[in-house]
């Protein structure tokens, strides 16, 4: 016969074993279920904590709520830093990346996600262990104070759920344009980690020698808002990620976009692949190709004439023409007779702009020689080991001679193939298989370049330039909380650029006192730099206090020119 069921509970105590070797003490409070026969945690609370190598419990402090009196709800008088947080309250909603987030996570998770986001945007990038000292006077969406262990929970968790993940890349997307072109390009983040198993050597941007990863990154020109990333290991060349990344852009929902990239992706595999996808591209090509080289031949006399002349860049001149070009790929199953591992040929029709620009010939001569004049002094000098790039050159512009048997070396230039080479100076190509006009393909591929803006943001803003973290899932997690970060910076910046072509244009009517300011604040503006304006923003606080059981609140005061910039944004309203 089984003991009757007292109803009484236990008391005892559970030991958690963090990395750093605390151990950390909870009292937990346990009773019996009769449903489901089982014993289960009633309850459960932070005694304290016993540090590494001691054997005490030392008690810990509670963790801070918005109630508390350091964060001031509770308490009669406080102060805050009103300026920084309304404006990023205004950016997240104005972008609608709060509203994609809330949708994508858990409440919590989204809390503290949007929480570090803004703490990234408004401190320039300083690290993680000084905010929650930062967030006790700046208020946040998440009410907790965010500490190392926290964010560090918060970023593996991330990294391990791959589904909200996806869910926010499909709401970023699901709001661009009809047919948005989106730049895919990548960039390296080196590291000294051997925990990080995807850093491996390879093509290093930073050139500092260390072990890389590789972050991917979808762009929407048009938006000028960064939609998807990926990594991979650092090891893996460009020209073979581009496969993944049709199949990303695939499961984003994007209806017909073009995938703009540079020369780094134009390979004759890559455009086979995106022919054979039927999607729709745009990519600069290299002018040493010799295909390319014969349609540059033949537009020549088309791009001297005056018509031809860019409408925005007075130095650029370009034509278009339309070929069928023969793609060949190899077979990696066995279908229509063909088997796995034949090559197959197949033809698409291809739109080749090209493009003369007077400036880039200049910048490439003197490149080109101060180059030939490095690799023949280094020549001379006995120097044997080359990269493949530079042997290339010495192949084709130098004469190597040696003067008598086991003389000294004579190098020469082969001027003929120099001459040649020097034809194509400040030519340059795009190729793709959306019809366009050749100066809508030239804005487009030169707005391409916003993503390597947006990666020197990330690298040197939002505190990207080395991984901080231990493990890939963290890093991944960690990544995708400073991707959200820099959704707020390009919103921000986008909105920046905008007032300022407005200021430009002043409207008829206008008081002589009202262009004055406006032709103050465009001035303003020209100077001062994102981080610059979050941090002059951050000097308004806004002090509350309760007097004869009312509260009094009030902020500190802003000239005509901030307000005028705030209005513009729809942070304050007319």
């Amino acid at each position: 016969m089984p003991r009757p069921r007292t109803g009484k509970t236990h008391v005892g105590e559970r030991r958690e074993y963090r990395k750093n070797r605390d151990i950390y003490v909870y009292e937990r409070v346990t009773g019996y279920n009769p449903k489901t026969r089982k014993t289960v945690t009633l309850s459960e609370h932070l005694k304290g904590k016993i540090i590494a190598g001691t054997k005490d419990i030392v008690p810990t402090r509670p963790k801070r709520k918005k109630g508390d009196a350091m964060f001031g709800s509770k308490a009669e008088s406080f102060r805050k830093h009103t300026g920084t947080t309304e404006l990023l309250e205004w950016i997240g909603r104005s972008s609608g990346i709060d509203k994609d987030v809330l949708a994508s996570f858990f409440q919590g998770d989204a809390e503290k996600i949007l929480s570090i986001a803004r703490y990234l945007m408004a401190t320039d990038g300083n690290s993680l262990p000084r905010m929650e000292s930062w967030q006790v006077m700046h208020d946040l969406p998440c009410q907790y104070g965010i500490s190392q262990d926290v964010y560090g929970d918060l970023f593996r968790s991330i990294g391990q759920n791959e589904n909200s993940v996806q869910r926010y890349f499909r709401c970023r997307a699901s709001v661009l344009k009809t047919k948005p072109a989106i730049a895919f390009d990548s960039t390296t983040l080196s590291t000294y980690s051997e925990n990080q198993i995807e850093a491996r050597q390879g093509f290093n941007k930073d050139r500092d020698g260390l072990n890389t990863i590789k972050l991917l990154t979808l762009y929407s020109i048009k938006d000028s808002e960064p939609i998807a990333f990926a990594k991979q290991p650092g090891n893996v060349p460009d020209v073979i990620s581009i496969e993944n990344a049709l199949k990303q852009v695939k499961c984003l929902g994007v209806d017909k976009p073009i995938i703009v990239t540079d020369n780094g992706y134009c390979s004759q595999d890559n455009m086979a692949e995106f022919a054979r996808r039927n999607m729709k591209f745009l990519t600069l090509a290299d002018a040493d190709i010799s295909w390319v080289r014969s349609i540059i031949d033949e537009l020549k006399e088309a791009i001297s004439l005056t018509s031809h002349i860019c409408p925005f860049d007075i130095h650029t001149r370009g034509a278009s023409t339309t070929v069928m070009h023969q793609f060949k790929f190899k077979r990696h199953r066995t279908r229509g007779g063909i088997a796995a591992g034949e090559t197959e040929s197949f033809s698409r029709r291809l739109n080749v702009h090209v493009f003369y620009s007077q400036d880039n010939m200049s910048k490439k001569a003197v490149a080109f020689d101060e180059s030939l004049l490095k690799l023949k002094k280094q020549l001379e000098d006995g120097e044997t080991d080359f990269t493949q790039s530079a042997q290339r050159k010495i192949d084709r512009f130098f004469v190597l001679s040696k003067l008598g048997r086991g003389g000294h070396l004579k190098v020469g230039f082969n001027e003929e193939a120099i001459a040649e080479a020097r034809k194509y100076f400040g030519y340059f190509a795009l190729v793709g298989n959306q019809q366009m006009d050749t100066f809508e393909a030239l804005e487009n591929y030169r707005l391409r370049e916003k993503i390597e803006e947006a990666f020197a943001d990330q690298k040197g803003s939002l505190d990207s330039r080395k991984p901080r973290v231990w493990y890939p899932d963290n890093l991944r997690g960690r990544m995708f909380v400073q991707f959200v970060a820099l959704g707020y910076r390009c919103h921000f910046k986008k909105r920046l650029k905008e007032i300022r072509d407005e200021l430009d244009h002043p409207t008829p009517g206008q008081s002589k006192e009202q262009r004055a300011l406006e032709k103050k604040l465009a001035d303003w503006l020209d100077a001062h730099s994102v981080a610059q304006i979050m941090d002059w923003f951050d000097c308004i606080e806004t002090t509350t206090c309760q007097a004869a059981s009312k509260e009094v609140r009030w902020s500190t005061e802003s000239v005509a020119r901030d307000k005028l910039l705030l209005t513009k944004l729809g942070v304050i309203k007319e």
